[in-house]
């Protein structure tokens, strides 16, 4: 320990010292409260499958080789290695964020106002209509998976990963209204990230193909 760290802690106040780790790139409390400790542990666990955070129940081969299955294209494959390595910087399961892009683009066919790499139909900030100019479009790969992972971070409370885009702030701020973090997939609906009240079913139901 540094003498100048140990010369701080000697000069602060008992009652509100507490000492930092660096931790994944997160500044963590050395002596957490039980809400940090049930964060932390939701985080390190496998997912419950209705669950958004936590570690994924399918590896990354196994949602390459069901996405190759379903006829899911390029702008799905090359997108899976990148959801494994971003979501979990924040603790967000990558497989149920490969799920949902499988939904929202129609397997990587794009059908609807989304252009590629847009994984999630993300409008940009302060849009309300549906023409393909109110979407975002990412212009790698990388950065339409890392606006995917930010978006689901504004629902869920997390950090954004870089300098997230302008949709960010109004789905962190819709969601703070609301009084509640999103942790499940069945919140999902009902006007929360889509209007679909299907919408987590839809998600759910691609996940459990997955492990067939």
């Amino acid at each position: 320990m540094a003498r100048e760290t140990r010369r701080a802690l000697r000069a602060a106040p008992a009652a509100l010292l507490l000492l930092s780790v660096l931790l994944g790139g997160a500044v963590l409390p050395l002596s957490s409260s039980p809400e940090r400790e049930a964060r932390a542990a939701e985080v390190r666990a496998v997912r419950s499958p209705d669950s958004i955070l936590g570690r994924p129940i399918y590896g990354k081969a196994r949602v390459e080789r069901y996405a190759r299955s379903i006829g899911a294209t390029r702008y799905i494959l090359r997108t899976i290695p990148l959801y494994y390595r971003l979501a979990p910087k924040r603790g967000i399961a990558p497989d149920v964020l490969v799920a949902q892009a499988i939904l929202e683009t129609g397997r990587g066919h794009y059908g609807g106002d989304s252009r590629p790499w847009n994984m999630a139909g993300i409008k940009k900030g302060g849009a309300v209509g549906d023409a393909p100019r109110d979407f975002e479009r990412p212009r790698t790969p990388r950065a339409g998976v890392r606006m995917h992972v930010n978006h689901m971070a504004a629902y869920t409370g997390k950090r954004p990963i870089g300098r997230p885009h302008a949709r960010f702030h109004d789905a962190r701020a819709a969601q703070k209204a609301r009084g509640y973090w999103v942790r499940r997939i069945s919140q999902l609906g009902d006007g929360v990230w889509a209007t679909d009240p299907s919408y987590g079913r839809k998600i759910r139901r691609i996940l459990d193909e997955m492990g067939q």
